[in-house]
């Protein structure tokens, strides 16, 4: 699995469904092994891969490709609610504009597509485009399911795009988290104050300097979003892509939170307890 390190993908090109180049070659697989199994429920998830290239090269710094990495479950209770959330998942990053490719196969024929179109017009053009999406699972937590889904891509410009997004899924259930489901009512002031806390001592910041000038973010404030995971150690961490809170320079940022400052605003049924 490749990380690029992460934003929502900025794409400017018109999708173009045609059919699929004679210039780009498919492959699919599928591996054997299993990913890590838990007692409580005996989630097993098995490694998927798609691959499509551009004249049959191997994806490297001077091969067009469309690469999805990702997992599928294989055996749980909740397997077709979870294989429906990463298929989802999936199909979304791969799509481009407003609308999601309802396969894999489309948005990589539509990819490849545009690749074509460019270099007919722009012959003398040195770009090499690829995307890359992937799903991973962490089954660490006893309660939760981490899923990982990131997605890098180059269309032209001047950079990659790339981003990070994190989904947390009930064991018990197998529906999706929210702060909501962790935290009592009225929580949001309060962990907004925590996370503020965080970023100003990560980033050795005083209660009262402005956040804009100092801490190089687009406003004097930082909150909670919902791109967070939970960490083998109990604390918590929100991550937030390029752009999201600050410029593509300063990069990802994430604020952790220990397990003692949010166990009291934990709600009694809370899956962190």
């Amino acid at each position: 699995m490749k990380y690029l390190i992460p934003v929502l993908i900025a794409v400017f090109f018109i999708v173009s469904c045609g059919k699929k180049n004679d210039n780009s070659s498919t492959e699919q697989k599928q591996t054997t092994t299993d990913s890590k199994t838990t007692n409580s429920n005996d989630i097993k998830f098995s490694d998927k891969s798609f691959l499509k290239s551009y004249n049959n090269c191997s994806p490297t710094d001077t091969c067009t490709y469309f690469r999805v990495d990702y997992i599928e479950a294989v055996s749980g209770s909740h397997k077709d609610k979870l294989n429906k959330l990463i298929m989802n998942i999936v199909n979304s990053g791969v799509s481009f504009g407003d609308s999601t490719m309802p396969t894999m196969q489309v948005a990589a024929d539509s990819f490849m597509a545009q690749y074509v179109t460019m270099r007919k017009e722009y012959p003398e053009s040195p770009q090499y485009w690829y995307l890359e999406q992937s799903v991973s699972a962490n089954l660490d937590h006893p309660k939760i399911i981490n899923l990982a889904a990131g997605n890098s891509s180059y269309m032209g410009g001047a950079h990659p795009n790339s981003y990070l997004e994190y989904y947390n899924i009930s064991k018990e259930t197998g529906d999706t988290l929210s702060p909501g489901n962790l935290f009592i009512q009225g929580f949001e002031k309060k962990l907004n104050e925590l996370v503020d806390a965080a970023f100003r001592k990560a980033n050795n910041l005083k209660p009262g300097d402005n956040l804009q000038d100092k801490g190089g973010l687009f406003d004097n404030k930082i909150t909670f979003n919902y791109n967070w995971l939970v960490n083998k150690d109990g604390s918590l961490t929100f991550y937030y892509n390029p752009y999201e809170i600050a410029s593509y320079a300063q990069g990802p940022i994430e604020v952790t939170l220990k397990k003692e400052d949010i166990t009291p605003l934990l709600a009694p049924n809370s899956p962190l307890k």
